[in-house]
């Protein structure tokens, strides 16, 4: 136990302490820089709100941001690649549930490149048709993969089942059907229904002066129109339990379970995040202990608790043998809802969130991203500072009572054979 203690002190002093210096554009553009200490390395990382909301046609953000690394009007894949990997970086682009992200690392002496290449992508990609083409099918070819396993269709049919109604009923990968009907014209236009000041972070670590970066990332946000993307406010909870069942040739069942659980603004966020590392996180969790451990119905089992802007779910996850599925989902539902945690679980749950948390920081791009996050997703940045004193100080009732507030009710999928 000491040894770990010393690890995390470690990793406290050598990312936390510096400061964190921010402002916010005359376009709406939040940047956030911290200056570190090392060899000279700088990463980043672009946040923009929108995600999956308001799309006309699923997946058409995700196929946007496939191809903003494949060429714009100016800069080859190639070009773009070699800007970061020439300074032994890297360059990706992403979409999630509730926002974009485009994350970069390269060497101090080679951010000026990198930003310029970043300002190509932005506001003038190619959107190649032979690009877009290749990379609909691959998209396609994706999510069709992702039904090949238990898990991936597990989830796809709970989204629609828990999420019905809301932009989270579709993965950021989206429909086939809507895929194949995306064309350039309608990247070009939602791209630019995106990319507006008010929907805008950008987080910057590294090993160089904020004065400096201020100055040079300035003029490429400022570029940005005024404005905000509307991600709408809708929120659907589970109102009563429900269970789908889905076959598919296989010799494993997959148990997949949601329910309800506090938005990131509410009192009960941290509580409820302890509670979920009692309940899934790690071999000490209560349902490695019970469903591994003492009934033998899978090796893997775990819960997690994604954070949403809205409709927020905690997830369970049992694999085991067919025979064996229908005990197993519900002893899966009895430990989320009625396990008895002791102080012990809740302590060793706290310790282990905040080990997680600050292990999670050892690269500037992390840092980073966790700076930015924060930010886009409304809690603003300091909470990246502020995440292990909130996780420490909750209390062993309060995590006794958000586990009886908001589990006692469930939707679960189960793909079976």
């Amino acid at each position: 136990m000491s040894a770990l203690l010393f690890i995390l002190i470690f990793l406290t002093l050598s990312f936390g302490g510096e400061k964190v210096h921010s402002v916010v554009l005359d376009n709406g553009v939040r940047l956030i820089i911290k200056q570190t200490h090392g060899k000279g390395i700088v990463a980043g990382v672009i946040f923009i709100k929108s995600g999956v909301h308001g799309e006309s046609k699923k997946g058409i953000t995700n196929l946007i941001t496939t191809l903003l690394t494949k060429g714009t009007k100016k800069y080859s894949s190639y070009d773009i690649a070699s800007a970061f990997e020439d300074y032994g970086g890297s360059i990706s682009a992403n979409t999630t549930d509730d926002y974009v992200e485009i994350a970069f690392a390269t060497k101090v002496e080679g951010l000026q490149r990198g930003l310029e290449v970043i300002r190509s992508m932005l506001y003038e990609p190619a959107f190649n048709e032979e690009d877009i083409s290749r990379e609909k099918t691959n998209i396609i070819s994706a999510i069709r993969s992702k039904r090949e396993r238990g898990y991936e269709l597990a989830m796809e049919h709970l989204r629609t089942l828990t999420f019905k109604g809301t932009d989270y009923e579709v993965s950021p990968l989206g429909k086939e059907e809507d895929i194949k009907s995306i064309t350039k014209d309608d990247l070009i236009n939602r791209w630019k229904d995106l990319l507006k000041g008010g929907s805008v972070v950008v987080s910057i670590v590294g090993d160089i002066q904020p004065e400096k970066v201020e100055t040079m990332i300035k003029p490429l946000f400022l570029e940005m129109p005024i404005g905000a993307f509307d991600i709408g406010k809708k929120d659907v909870y589970i109102q009563t339990s429900q269970l789908q069942k889905v076959k598919r040739p296989g010799a494993q069942t997959t148990l997949l379970c949601a329910f309800n659980a506090p938005k990131i603004e509410d009192k009960d966020y941290y509580s409820f995040k302890v509670l979920v590392s009692a309940l899934g996180n790690g071999m000490t969790s209560k349902l490695f202990k019970e469903l591994r451990e003492k009934k033998g119905y899978a090796y893997a089992t775990y819960a997690y608790y994604p954070t949403r802007l809205l409709s927020p779910r905690m997830f369970a996850y049992v694999g085991t043998s067919p025979e064996k599925s229908q005990s197993a989902l519900e002893d899966l539902i009895k430990v989320v809802q009625s396990s008895e945690l002791t102080q012990e679980d809740v302590k060793l749950a706290k310790s282990k969130l905040v080990g997680d948390f600050l292990l999670d920081h050892q690269t500037r791009l992390k840092q980073a991203w966790y700076l930015g996050f924060y930010e886009i997703m409304g809690l603003g940045w300091k909470m990246d500072e502020l995440y292990p004193e909130k996780v420490e100080s909750v209390s062993y009732q309060e995590v006794l009572e958000v586990q009886k507030k908001y589990l006692d009710k469930h939707q679960c999928v189960v793909v079976e054979p």
